[in-house]
């Protein structure tokens, strides 16, 4: 299947008109889910529903609008925010090998 059949029938699942852009996508994307969200629909067909709304709405804003992963900005700010130690913040094991001392204390007898 070409690349703008698939584009057009992500539009179609998620009900986008032609001029509608990533703004109105991603809130048509959150309208469809709370409606067909397994959590909140128990009918047998919402999970398949789901999943075909999620590749919809991912192929979409890759292909036709350029983002490449809706979680990527939010990483980028957790990282510059807390680096890779989630209790104290900034830690980088290269920083510590380049300054050993740093933020030790030596007891000295």
């Amino acid at each position: 299947m070409n690349r703008n059949r698939k584009i057009d029938q992500a539009r179609k699942i998620l009900g986008m008109k032609a001029k509608d852009g990533a703004e109105d996508a991603k809130k048509l994307y959150r309208e469809m889910a709370k409606i067909w969200h397994p959590d909140v629909n128990q009918s047998e067909e919402a999970h398949a529903k789901m999943q075909e709304i999620n590749e919809a709405f991912a192929l979409l804003m890759k292909e036709e609008f350029g983002v490449l992963d809706l979680w990527e900005d939010y990483n980028r700010w957790w990282w510059r925010q807390y680096g890779n130690d989630p209790i104290w913040g900034n830690y980088y094991p290269e920083e510590e090998s380049e300054n050993p001392g740093r933020g030790k204390k030596s007891i000295k007898r």
